[in-house]
């Protein structure tokens, strides 16, 4: 999936530059940046088409991998709290994780239960 994630114009209105997420994608993401770029002509003609602009900007393809970066910081993140969890399991800070939690008190979104009352 190819996702148009930020447009930035020039200030003469001649040169878009086009950044796309692409995600689970069997085609490498540089080849896909590259074919947009060799048929950037083609995109120019629908968005002629389709804006009704006196010139339209040409268009350059760039990859954002923000959300690739997003990823791999969400991973070590997950990474360190799982050795901070270790530690203290080995520290006997936590129980260990076969041990069964009541997490009834815990859950999100949940209320605890309340006597009824009179208005």
């Amino acid at each position: 999936m190819i996702t148009i994630t930020a447009v930035r114009i020039s200030a003469d209105l001649s040169v878009a530059r086009v950044y796309v997420s692409i995600w689970n994608s069997r085609t490498s993401p540089e080849i896909l940046v590259r074919r947009m770029n060799a048929n950037q002509g083609d995109f120019r003609s629908v968005l002629a088409r389709e804006l009704h602009l006196r010139k339209v900007p040409e268009l350059r393809f760039f990859r954002d991998d923000t959300l690739d970066e997003a990823e791999h910081i969400e991973d070590l993140i997950r990474k360190v709290r799982e050795e901070d969890d270790r530690m203290a399991r080995a520290r006997g800070d936590l129980p260990e994780q076969n041990d069964p939690v009541d997490d009834r008190d815990n859950r999100p979104g949940e209320l605890p239960d309340e006597e009824p009352h009179d208005d």
